[in-house]
């Protein structure tokens, strides 16, 4: 070999390293089937094949559907299991080729294929897969909620960006646990990070809330109500929904050391680095608010896009607005789209009009807190 030829060969070599070693900044999409949070999404490339992906720091196991799995012709050598907040699920391990974002590439990764809908329900519409904690782990990922817009990088450096300040991470069978200090004086809690699930607080609990549970009664018996501040760091947090949930697994699993999970909501309209590398999390010193929400969730049933929840006391209530209502307009336009691109168009909005019925009724709808107050 020349020279020259080696030279060029080194060259290639160091910018094809170089190129594996940090992505660059990659666009994220929010993909939502509420009013506040949701789940993070990106364009990874795997074998030759580029499509969506959640980022899930909740998800001891990366996830491929099955769909995807078929195209590329991966074979499955056995089943595994996975601890989520609905239970137990299983689904067969496969070897996946190297996973590509922007310019950096990480080799030798496994998932469990499963349908994703059984996770994230109607979210799971475009989905191919979740990067979980065994993609995540080694890396520091900036996650800036604020620009949606994220970066991955390997680097022996445990230093913050400026403006942030570190703290520590402990882990709970591989993923990531952060400590909060909540209500007046501050009691410490301590939560998975979890950005699979798309909402602020969720605590867990052993069994389903009954009648003397605090908070505003939601379907499937869970409570929502409303913490006024939570801090992380030199982070605060105002304004926090907090969603009681019965998911006696999980309690079982936190061995009582853990209260639950914090999720996209939690974090939006700031700047991370989640640094697996060195088990920590750079927090922005900044203060953040939680929007208030409208009080409804929608469905598709029949065809039509209906009301399937109105919260007493919420806007929509207040409105005269009720479950089963029949939608015939929504913001942004044909209210015939997916129901994830129906609260996309609403995501930053405090006011929209709503149409219900025949002949349309319009109502205007405010952004409120409306939750009553939330036990630390």
């Amino acid at each position: 070999m020349t020279r020259r030829l080696a030279a060029l060969v080194l060259c290639a070599a160091a910018l094809c390293g170089a190129a594996r070693a940090d992505s660059g900044r990659v666009p994220l999409t929010r993909v939502s089937l509420g009013e506040i949070g949701g789940w993070i999404t990106l364009d990874v490339e795997l074998g030759g094949q580029r499509g969506r992906w959640l980022i899930d720091t909740g998800a001891s196991r990366n996830l491929v559907s099955p769909g995807l799995a078929r195209r590329l012709g991966l074979q499955p050598r056995g089943a595994v299991s996975a601890d989520t907040v609905l239970g137990q699920v299983r689904g067969g391990e496969v070897s996946l080729p190297p996973l590509r974002l922007g310019g950096f590439e990480r080799p030798v990764q496994t998932a469990l294929v499963m349908e994703l809908a059984t996770l994230i329900g109607a979210a799971a519409e475009g989905i191919d897969g979740v990067l979980g904690v065994p993609f995540l782990d080694g890396l520091q990922l900036d996650l800036d909620l604020r620009d949606w817009v994220a970066s991955f990088r390997r680097s022996d450096s445990s230093a913050c960006p400026a403006g942030s300040s570190a703290l520590p991470l402990t882990r709970h069978r591989t993923l990531p646990v952060i400590t909060l200090a909540v209500g007046e004086p501050a009691v410490a809690r301590a939560y998975v990070l979890d950005t699979g699930n798309p909402a602020a607080l969720l605590r867990v609990e052993a069994n389903t809330p009954d009648a003397a549970t605090p908070g505003l009664a939601l379907p499937g018996g869970h409570r929502l109500t409303l913490l006024a501040r939570a801090t992380i760091g030199v982070q605060t947090r105002t304004d926090v929904p907090v969603l009681r949930v019965a998911a006696p697994a999980l309690v079982k699993s936190f061995d009582g050391k853990l209260h639950g999970l914090a999720g996209t909501a939690f974090i939006d309209g700031a700047r991370w680095r989640l640094d697996l590398a060195h088990d920590q999390l750079c927090v922005e010193a900044v203060s953040v608010a939680t929007p208030g929400g409208f009080g409804l969730a929608l469905e598709r049933l029949s065809g039509e896009l209906r009301l399937s929840t109105v919260l007493a006391g919420g806007p929509a209530a207040q409105a005269g607005l009720r479950e089963g209502d029949v939608v015939t307009r929504w913001p942004g336009g044909d209210a015939g789209r997916p129901l994830a691109a129906l609260w996309a168009s609403v995501q930053g909005r405090d006011e929209i009009v709503v149409g219900v019925g025949e002949p349309v009724r319009e109502v205007t709808l405010r952004r409120a807190l409306f939750a009553p107050p939330a036990e630390p």
